[in-house]
């Protein structure tokens, strides 16, 4: 496979409604779109996940941008066997890489190497059995009660089973407490985002006589270590998400016995080379695994649908409608949850086509390179 075009689209996406965390608020989404074409005249997208600023990793969009206006014009005519080569010759040519710029070059070229194939991305990347249909689940921001609750009810009527919930130590315990107490059945998870400290054991202690089926990420600027004592004293789940961003993150974590469980995202851990090299990781230590999302567009949502049809995740994922977030989506079918189910796409590479007169409409910047 040899790439003789690369475009790329700087993308504006205003939300529907605000999305608050224990770390930001958000009410707009940039993100940036790759579009890879072969000599053949095979296309193939991937999306760099990155935020503005540096409050979920330390990589941003605009450095993961201008690393990648640095590396795009370098691949033009180069041969690959593999979408996975890439991420050696970065290594190889470049002394600091950046993990969702380079993941989403790597889905990118994936989704391009699939569609030559005919095949899903799926059949390339595992050969064992997948799910037809997920369940999705609804993650829902750091709202008063009263909306909380209302908006629990209406995503039940939707069909949704599973919710998690952004908290933080002022009030995450009454919350979770509350929706539990009207919902006792509910599959029921909370993220705080790194927000607790060591003067909050005791909400911590609290939270663990909920019956969460795990908690994301509960502390403040906590090592490995300390998770590992966290874990030592809940009966809940430890689920780590932003520690884990590199195989040598997840080695530790379970040599630690830090964890139970891992919230996989494709661009945090550097592409899906690495996401499979962690899923194969985790099942020999025995570690749940599910796969989260990261409020991005369909072109990056699609393929952790797809990660998720793997049958031994643990929980469903973070995985809703397209519309749950922007007016439109970007590819075609969108994403529609449906008595609480994703029905996968089944054609070749990522199985949806993008519809490029969206990218056009929402990008706030083009760049186009050709050999």
């Amino acid at each position: 496979m040899q790439i003789v075009k690369i475009e790329a689209f700087h993308l504006h996406l205003p939300f529907k409604f605000s999305f608050k965390t224990s770390q930001a608020l958000l009410n707009e989404r940039e993100t940036l779109v790759l579009k890879v074409t072969d000599e053949e005249g095979y296309s193939g997208y991937g999306e760099v996940v990155a935020f503005k600023e540096p409050f979920y990793t330390q990589e941003t969009l605009p450095q993961a941008k201008e690393f990648l206006l640095q590396v795009l014009p370098q691949l033009l005519g180069k041969e690959l066997h593999h979408p996975f080569e890439i991420h050696s010759w970065i290594d190889s040519v470049h002394t600091k890489t950046y993990p969702m710029a380079q993941a989403g070059l790597e889905n990118a070229l994936l989704d391009t190497y699939a569609r030559r194939q005919q095949k899903g991305i799926m059949e390339v990347l595992f050969q064992e059995e997948t799910e037809d249909r997920i369940y999705g689940g609804m993650v829902l921001g750091d709202l008063n009660l009263p909306n909380l609750l209302e908006r629990i009810e209406e995503y039940l009527q939707e069909g949704y089973r599973r919710f998690k919930i952004k908290i933080k130590p002022e009030d995450g315990y009454l919350k979770l407490k509350a929706v539990r107490e009207k919902y006792p059945d509910l599959m029921l998870l909370a993220d705080a985002n790194g927000s607790f400290k060591g003067e909050h054991l005791s909400e911590l202690r609290k939270i663990d006589e909920l019956g969460l089926l795990c908690l994301e990420e509960p502390l403040e600027d906590g090592d490995l270590a300390s998770y590992q004592s966290l874990q030592a004293l809940m009966k809940t789940p430890i689920c780590l998400d932003e520690k884990i961003q590199t195989l040598g993150d997840l080695h530790k974590a379970i040599a630690l016995n830090a964890c139970q469980v891992v919230n996989l995202k494709i661009g945090r851990v550097g592409g899906l080379a690495y996401a499979k090299e962690m899923i194969e990781l985790c099942r020999k230590h025995k570690i749940h695994y599910w796969i989260g999302s990261m409020l991005e567009t369909g072109i990056s949502k699609i393929l952790h649908v797809h990660l998720a049809t793997l049958k031994d995740n643990y929980i469903p994922g973070d995985l809703s409608s397209s519309s749950c977030y922007f007016p439109m989506d970007v590819i075609r079918p969108e994403i529609v949850v449906e008595n609480g189910l994703i029905q996968v796409p089944k054609g070749p590479g990522l199985g949806v086509e993008v519809d490029e007169e969206v990218l056009r409409y929402y990008a706030m910047d083009y760049r186009v390179f050709c050999s």
